[in-house]
């Protein structure tokens, strides 16, 4: 993470890559034991001892209790059954109900189909509540302490043929299903054996005693199909599908033996349904929370795997619930067998981890030795952060929950579960978690508000620093299937308006996606850690013009105190972008946040017109809509920014049009509109700077640099004359009308405190001149850091005025940058001499791309420095000399590095453009020998000067002397890897050396040289092999009588492969050795105790490489190559084969001035053997397209044609 720096403290700004936050978590959350996941080997000995039974307040120790059924002390609403005569029913057909392995679900479905015309009428007991509580005194049983809760006769399947009713009995354990009150009343002797509703049915199994009801283990056919324990009822809803009467849907999970199962009463009476149904939930409640452990040792151990598997398991933020997805009523129809398998798709294990909800199918629980297999179906998964809509009630267990990513449409889940109300409460709660800077919720709510209040803790921040911004982002990115390892951003605790967050270019892709961006503005909104957020260089084109049509939850209508975004002016936030819509929201939720720059933001943004050719209204331009997402806020007091960064984005009228009433309101108290590079016209422009003048008060940088418009001289210093807090004024490379009147009043700079000055390109003349050195020369300029006037026209003697009006005690420098690169400054030159040997220079100084006409004036300009005392920063790179630079210039940079004892930056890089190439020559290496002595130089730019070898060596003999230099840059200089060997063994030694390159693009040049080398090479081998084409034959007929003289071979492409193979590696050897030796300083300077001269890197990396040349590789891998068979041309070996002849000499003679290539025969009495030769190489290796050659195979060998 980044490590937090105090204002005070100065801490550079680091970059840094995301990467997953740390997993704390608040005590407030609940959890689950899922240390089973960790004791799969343990024996049964050595397992934790089963908590005590003892009555919990929540299943999951939320909160208050999930419903107010559950005050009950386990004394629900019986139903007493009457001592009226029973009611008969008519016989009807009926088949044999068939067993089910799941349990007492039989021809049960989770929809049935209404039946018109049903009587209804005697299903339930009749008898009134009193008799029931009477009755339920005298309903226990002494002998095992069973207690009847509620007892009657209830429809139970409904069809076209079929009616089926049972009786059920509800104790303070299970749902016991009997065929009829008299089977009841055999096992619970309370129950009366003759009641209404009271029918037999045909022989089946039943309970055949109470032992075996209270049996957890017998789990026969008729006993499990007959009973359902309370602790494995997952719900107990009200299923709303249309028919004639009110059914309860009971839907148990056997998680030991049996899997799923469901059970539908169907009643007429409501208040019979209801009570059925509030007293089979609050009985199922009470034995859940009497339970020791709610879930079984392998079923959390099988969902503890799934979510590690996905990174989201963490022990302290896992939940689990068992719900039921409801199916979509249908009507008409009738149940079959396949509801089974329907309601075994229905159930899952809802597993809220650390950044994401899982809808985990339940597993087939028969799997061998007892391993759960999982299912078939696919998992559903759903970013805890994308949820926008809950709906649940204390009165059922029905609920529905709904999720939503960017450009999609919302996924609701129907669902229904015993623990709706605690489901609810943990998803409130994982989001504040993740989101716990966001004062407001972005979902819909329709339940009990007891439930936010309950939900609603304090979540601690402070164990993360930044407000937890890293928990935030990470769990954006997962919610959007982003990965935030590809987040690249620092805080900066060293500009304005400090700490400033600043995105950086991702890790690993070109850009940023829409999903990345919108994590990234999410995860920052609320967040008030930052007082300056900077997207600068960041494409954020794929959000301009997107509308999100599907939901409108993270539209920010109030600011952060509640007031409303209409307050003043009509904005309709939903029908933006979403660039707007995100961008508006971090500026009103935010109190803190005062600059937002959007620097080169919209690269691809071009202005379309608002009128045809024809002078006819068409589609308008949307704009930039940073500008309306912004402004208006300003406008209307909403928001705490008040300096917003537009460089880089062309506007257009529809911006202007949102801009100037922004400016025009003296209330917005705004402090700068940069609109640097923006494609301002004339009127633009003039319109932007005189709507500037109603911020006179606050206003302080106006930047109108880089504009294709011109300014009317006159209105421009009227109007620039208004303001009086001006810190910055940037006016580089505008235009204006001619005149011989300054660019900026006297009186009117002379008011200000300025801070920086930019006017690079902007020809000034004489008047302009005097003002900035009357300026310099002024107390109001102390507070003066910056100065540019590059590309102004000036020469040497303005140059030299400006440095003395700026110097207050001569010896003394300024603090102040002064910046006069590609001036004409060889004119007067001798001025710039004078005051840097009086000392009147500030104490940085640039002076870039100067073209010396004479080499004397340059020798000049270093003999003035030797003896300087105020510049500490020195900028001459790019110098142009009439030609190298002789050795008493050579020598007067040298005695520079000896003797200058304040000079701490110098940069003398060159330059190589395809039309002029500016280096100092070959006497640079020598001078650079005067660092050995130098004690005050610690950066050291060299780039572009060809230093090549030689000057490697004198680098290293500097590195290894010198302990004041910390950092060198010293690319692009033709040092191939024998210098930058040697570079890396003097950095074994030195202990200062802070930054040193590791040559990358000099590597790159140095393999292209060896490419184009070796590819001279190949060619001047394949010309000399043609000239003697016709030689082939002679030379292998004398080769086979042993009489040839030996000959050098060409390159195979396998040599060049070795070649390049072994100089990638050596390279990359030694740039880790750099690296290692890097890391050990920069330990040292940061007073790590790990790191130190010694003990820090290991033996073998101290221990000097040896430095060999590219042609010395080159010899030393050739050397170890396979040597190379040289056979003989396939049609003359198989032609003499046959023929059996040989060539007299006369007939070679002949064959050679007829210019034919002879045939080789072979001797009988001596074989021809292959000749082997070494081949050595002339040159570096290439890899060159094998033109030349054709490989291929004749009777089992590999032969060479050559053409």
């Amino acid at each position: 993470m980044v490590p937090h720096a105090p204002k005070d403290s100065g801490g550079e700004s680091r970059r840094k890559s995301m990467n997953l936050f740390s997993r704390a978590m608040p005590s407030t959350l609940p959890q689950i034991n899922t240390e089973v996941a960790n004791i799969q080997g343990e024996d049964e000995g050595g397992k934790k001892g089963k908590k005590k039974l003892s009555k919990r307040t929540s299943m999951f120790g939320i909160g208050p209790t999930a419903s107010p059924d559950l005050q009950h002390d386990g004394m629900m609403s019986p139903a007493h059954s009457g001592t009226g005569s029973p009611k008969t029913r008519h016989r009807t057909l009926q088949k044999g109900r068939p067993t089910s392995i799941f349990g007492s679900l039989g021809k049960k479905s989770l929809s049935h189909h209404a039946e018109e015309g049903e009587d209804l009428t005697g299903t339930t007991p009749e008898s009134p509540m009193e008799d029931s509580r009477q009755h339920l005194e005298s309903s226990s049983v002494p002998a095992h302490g069973k207690t009847v809760l509620l007892h009657g006769e209830v429809q139970t399947t409904v069809g076209m043929f079929r009616k089926k009713k049972e009786y059920l009995v509800l104790t303070d354990t299970h749902l016991i299903r009997f065929k009829s009150q008299s089977r009841a009343s055999e096992t619970f002797h309370s129950i009366s054996p003759f009641g209404r509703g009271a029918t037999r049915h045909p022989s089946t199994n039943s309970i055949g005693s109470l032992q075996e009801v209270q049996s957890n283990n017998s789990h026969t056919s008729g006993e499990g199909e007959s009973r359902i324990p309370l602790g494995q009822i997952v719900t107990a809803y009200k299923v709303e599908d249309g028919r004639p009467f009110f059914t309860t849907e009971v839907v148990y999970l056997d998680e030991e033996y049996h899997g799923a199962g469901s059970i539908q009463l169907m009643l007429h009476d409501p208040k019979d349904a209801d009570l059925w149904h509030t007293s089979i939930r609050a009985a199922a409640q009470k034995a859940r929370l009497m339970m020791a452990e709610p879930y079984p040792e392998r079923v959390v151990r099988f969902l503890v795997q799934i979510l590690e598997s996905l990174d989201d398991y963490d022990p302290n933020h896992f939940q689990v619930f068992r719900v039921v997805r409801r199916a979509a009523n249908q009507r008409g129809g009738k149940s079959s067998s396949d509801d089974l398998q329907k309601l075994g798709s229905s159930l899952f294990y809802m597993v809220i981890g650390l950044t994401r909800m899982h809808m985990i199918p339940v597993p087939d629980f028969s799997g061998p030795s007892g391993r759960l297999v999982a299912s078939k179906m696919s998992r559903s998964v759903f970013g805890l952060v994308t949820l926008n809509s809950i709906n649940c009630k204390y009165e059922d267990d029905r609920f529905e929950v709904g999720f939503r990513t960017p450009m999609v449409a919302t996924k609701l889940l129907e669902l229904a579960a015993s623990a709706t109300t605690d489901i609810a409460v943990v998803l409130i709660r994982a989001g504040q978690y993740l989101k716990p800077q966001w004062l407001d919720y972005n979902f819909s709510f329709n339940g009990p508000r007891r439930l936010l209040e309950t939900a609603d803790v304090p979540v601690a921040a402070e164990e993360e620093e930044y407000g937890c911004f890293d928990r935030t982002l990470v769990a954006y990115c997962m919610a959007y299937n982003c990965n935030p390892t590809n987040i690249q951003y620092a805080i900066d605790w060293e500009v304005e308006d400090a700490p400033e967050f600043k995105l950086f270019p991702p890790a690993n892709t070109v850009k940023y996606s829409m999903s990345e961006l919108l994590a990234i503005m999410r995860a920052l909104r609320y967040n008030e850690s930052f007082h300056s957020i900077s997207f600068k260089d960041i494409d954020m084109h794929v959000l301009h013009g997107l509308h999100d049509i599907y939901g409108q939850e993270h539209i920010a209508w109030q600011n952060r105190s509640g007031a409303s975004i209409n307050r003043l002016i009509a904005m309709r936030p939903q029908d933006k972008s979403l660039l707007y819509q995100e961008v508006q929201a971090l500026a009103l939720k935010s109190s803190v946040l005062r600059r937002m720059d959007f620097t080169n933001v919209l690269p691809r943004r071009r202005p379309r017109d608002t009128f045809d050719v024809e002078g006819l209204e068409i589609e308008k331009d949307p704009g930039c809509e940073i500008v309306s997402g912004l402004l208006p806020l300003c406008r209307s007091q909403l928001t705490e920014v008040t300096w917003i960064v537009l460089s880089g984005i062309e506007l257009g009228e529809t911006d202007l049009d949102d801009m100037i009433p922004a400016l025009h309101e003296p209330k917005a108290l705004l402090r700068a509109v940069e609109c640097s590079r923006c494609g301002l016209s004339d009127r633009g422009i003039m319109q932007v700077l005189n709507h500037l003048g109603r911020q006179n008060a606050t206003m302080e940088c106006i930047d109108i640099s880089d504009n294709p418009g011109r300014i009317q001289l006159e209105q421009f210093t009227q109007s620039i004359s208004l303001f009086s807090k001006i810190r910055k004024l940037d006016l580089s490379r505008i235009t204006r009308t001619s005149g011989e009147h300054p660019l900026i009043e006297t009186k009117v700079i002379l008011s200000w405190k300025l801070e920086e000055l930019i006017m690079n390109g902007v020809p000034l003349n004489e008047k302009t001149l005097d003002t900035i050195a009357a300026y310099l020369s002024s107390n109001m300029s102390d507070s003066l850091r910056v100065v540019k006037m590059d590309q102004c026209n000036l020469t040497g003697s303005h140059v030299a005025l400006l440095m003395r009006s700026m110097t207050r005690v001569p010896g003394e420098g300024r603090n102040i940058e002064l910046h006069v690169s590609a001036n004409r400054l060889e004119k007067g030159v001798g001025e710039i001499v004078r005051a840097v040997e009086e000392n009147h220079t500030p104490t940085l100084l640039v002076m870039r791309m100067i073209e010396f006409t004479k080499e004397d004036h340059f020798k000049q300009l270093l003999q003035a420095l030797r003896t300087n005392t105020t510049i500490r920063s020195l900028d001459i790179s790019k110098a142009s000399l009439p030609y190298d630079a002789g050795p008493e210039t050579c020598d007067a940079l040298q005695q520079l590095f000896v003797e200058n004892e304040t000079l701490e930056d110098l940069d003398i890089s060159g330059e190589h453009a395809h039309l002029e190439v500016t280096r100092f020559g070959i006497g640079l290496s020598q001078a650079l020998n005067g660092l050995k002595h130098n004690k005050a130089l610690k950066v050291l730019r060299i780039e572009w000067q060809n230093l090549g070898l030689e000057g490697a060596n004198t680098l290293s003999s500097v590195i290894e002397g010198n302990s004041t230099l910390t950092h060198i840059y010293c690319e692009h200089n033709d040092i191939n890897l024998q210098g930058f060997t040697i570079l890396v063994n003097a950095l074994a030694n030195n202990y200062t050396i802070l930054d040193l390159p590791l040559l990358m693009n000099d590597q790159g040049d140095s393999m292209k040289r060896i490419h184009d080398n070796l590819k001279d090479t190949r060619r001047a081998q394949a010309k000399e092999n043609n000239d003697h084409g016709n030689k082939i034959s002679i030379r292998r007929k004398l080769t086979t009588l042993g009489a040839s003289k030996p000959q050098k071979q060409d390159l195979t492409p396998q040599d060049l492969d070795a070649v390049v193979r072994v100089l990638n590696e050596r390279w990359r050897t030694e740039t880790q050795r750099l690296a290692i030796f890097l890391d050990r300083n920069r330990g040292i300077a940061a007073g790590l105790e790990c790191y130190g001269p010694e003990g820090s890197v290991g033996e073998e990396h101290l221990r000097p490489t040896t430095a060999m040349s590219d042609r010395g590789i080159l010899e030393q891998v050739l050397s170890n190559t396979t040597p190379k068979v040289e056979l003989g041309n396939p049609v003359e070996d198989h032609v003499s084969k046959v023929a059996g002849l040989s060539i007299s000499d006369a007939e070679l003679q002949d064959e050679k001035e007829k210019g034919a290539e002879s045939l080789s025969s072979v001797d009988e009495e001596t074989p021809k053997k292959p000749r082997i030769n070494t081949i050595i190489g002339e040159g570096p290796p290439t890899l060159p397209a094998m033109t030349n050659e054709k490989m291929f195979e004749l009777g089992g060998g590999i032969f060479e044609m050559e053409q």
